[in-house]
């Protein structure tokens, strides 16, 4: 139990020594090195750890996924891992001195001192990307909506209405749709089967030099073979059929307008679009206010106000920078397998 918890405590420890050294009673401890055993154990939740007679290490535990994992970690010689922490002390040593004749440093100093080891060690852009990722996140958090102005009583009742409409007509639309698509797969049908014929009616000439005059007396559909009789007439069946199983879905609405009564088609084909609430003016279309464009835009917020089709509206422009940050990060972050050693530099 004294060999798991030392180590366990030496995985969960962020120190940067090079040996780790396992007591043992009565005996010179194990020294093993401490980039190989972490890197072992990695991920690894740790069951037992034994010493063998040749003061070997067999550690097991078990991974992820429920894999149980044995290994076994030969001794360093004491020599050599004395003289690895000799050196390794001596560095930090010099560290800490390097730190304490600096003496207290500002805030301003501390973020300079930071951005000048970042560069050295390659990751002063990422750094930078990063922040200006913030800066726009915060900047477009704090544009959206400030004040929300709640609408009538009655403007209210009527957009809840219209969104419990179009909630209610869910079930039915999925429904409706299919109809739609399996009538359009007749008449296509229908339509193949079929040709449209025309009857004209001659009418004398007004004089011998003017054309005959030849209107269109009626239509009628006819077959293109007259073999396709049954197939046709099963066909209109089925739109028949399938005609009233969508009436019966949606009926028509009765609608009364300037003393006129009319139906309308209960079928509702969009999403109502109307809010709650009140949109400030200066929020219209998402074009923001004058003091988003003089902070950070180099455009004229009237022409874009009024004209939004030869100019980008504010809102899509932070989403466009946005996106450009979001890229340059991506290409700016290193591999998972350097992310310990720039974190450190930094």
């Amino acid at each position: 139990m004294k060999h798991l918890n030392s180590i366990r405590a030496a995985l969960k420890a962020n120190g940067t020594a090079p040996v780790l050294a396992v007591p043992v009673p009565g005996h010179a401890p194990i020294c093993v090195r401490a980039k190989l055993l972490k890197g072992a154990l990695k991920g690894v939740t740790i069951d037992s750890v034994k010493v063998l007679p040749s003061r070997w290490l067999q550690i097991t535990g078990t991974a992820k996924g429920n894999v149980h994992t044995c290994s076994k970690f030969a001794p360093m010689d004491r020599y050599k891992a004395l003289l690895m922490i000799w050196d390794w002390s001596e560095k930090e040593r010099k560290k800490r001195i390097k730190i304490i004749n600096q003496g207290v440093l500002s805030a301003k100093e501390q973020r300079a001192l930071k951005l000048k080891q970042a560069e050295k060690a390659g990751i002063a852009e990422l750094i930078e990307a990063r922040k200006e990722e913030v800066e726009i996140i915060a900047k477009a958090k704090a544009s959206v909506f400030p004040v929300i102005t709640p609408i009538d009583a009655e403007d209210r009742a009527e957009v809840i209405a219209e969104y419990s409409a179009f909630r209610q007509s869910l079930p039915n639309r999925k429904r409706g749709a299919v109809i739609r698509w399996k009538l359009a797969l007749l008449r296509k049908q229908v339509k193949e089967m079929t040709k449209v014929k025309c009857e004209y009616e001659e009418r004398p000439a007004i004089s011998p030099y003017a054309r005959r005059r030849r209107t269109l007396k009626r239509k009628f559909v006819v077959l293109r073979k007259q073999g396709d009789k049954l197939k046709y007439a099963a066909l209109l069946y089925q739109i028949g059929q399938l005609e009233k199983q969508y009436k019966a879905l949606y009926p028509p609405v009765v609608k009364q307008f300037s003393g006129s009564v009319y139906y309308q088609d209960s079928w509702i084909t969009k999403r109502p679009k109307k809010q709650a609430y009140e949109i400030p003016w200066n929020w219209h279309d998402g074009c923001g206010t004058v003091q988003e464009a003089e902070d950070g835009y180099d455009c004229d917020w009237e022409e874009d106000y009024h004209s939004h089709v030869k100019n980008i509206p504010i809102i899509k422009r932070w989403a466009a920078r946005l996106r450009d940050a979001r890229a340059n990060i991506r290409a700016l972050t290193p591999p998972a397998d350097e992310q310990e050693e720039l974190s450190q530099a930094a």
